[in-house]
């Protein structure tokens, strides 16, 4: 890969970095020894983008770890590229302030949460005229043997579905590694869960690979209790 000044584009110097190395990524998850916190900090972000609905759901996959996707979906404000990349960064909050009644204020609660839930997740957003897809991967790192903690971040416009960027190269990158890495292994797979999101904004965030407890199984018994989360 290439960047635009013609300069070698890898992944170190091409794509969003966290800022902080690999292995803080397992650390961090340790915060959540249980299952339920770390979903409510999902639960939390939606009540902070004023979301007046959030739908938590799941979705068979054979070929993942856990066998199935954990999603949450909801109608808030929603994220374009500058609040994306706030979110990736640890440590950083939009939301703190004195005066503020939203539950996050450490820019955390996202990415321990859902670390502590499975080893990958994927995040569909639209606001205004923009669609953004931060991936934030275990699977990918340990896959490429890359320590500092590295983030796609791709977007497009959400009437044309144009890419939304002045280096065609990296967004090429980004969306290869989506394609390779995450479930979705197309733009039209990728444009299909921006669809889900039915209104002008919001959020869907994917958490897959699932972690499991000791007998190989998941935390949640959704294949046979629907209702266990």
């Amino acid at each position: 890969w290439q960047e635009s000044n013609g300069a070698p584009c890898s992944h170190s110097g091409c794509l969003q970095r966290a800022q902080l190395t690999f292995d803080y990524l397992h650390t961090n998850s340790t915060t959540h020894e249980f299952l339920f916190g770390a979903l409510a900090e999902l639960v939390d972000n939606a009540r902070d983008a004023d979301a007046t609905r959030i739908d938590i759901f799941t979705e068979h996959r054979g070929g993942l770890r856990g066998r199935f996707m954990l999603c949450f979906l909801d109608d808030g404000a929603g994220m374009d590229q500058h609040d994306a990349t706030s979110v990736i960064q640890f440590g950083k909050s939009a939301k703190r302030s004195p005066k503020s009644t939203q539950i996050g204020q450490y820019g955390n609660g996202l990415k321990s949460g859902s670390m502590r839930i499975g080893k990958d997740f994927i995040l569909f957003t639209k606001k205004d005229h923009s669609l953004t897809c931060p991936f934030l991967s275990h699977t990918f790192h340990e896959e490429e043997g890359i320590d500092e903690v590295i983030v796609p971040l791709p977007y497009w416009h959400v009437r044309t579905k144009e890419p939304l960027t002045d280096n065609m190269e990296k967004f090429v990158l980004e969306t290869e590694l989506i394609y390779k890495y995450s479930p979705f292994k197309s733009e039209d797979e990728v444009m299909e869960q921006f669809n889900k999101i039915s209104r002008e904004n919001g959020t869907l965030v994917i958490i897959f690979n699932l972690k499991l407890m000791d007998n190989g199984e998941p935390e949640l018994y959704v294949s046979s209790d629907p209702h266990d989360i």
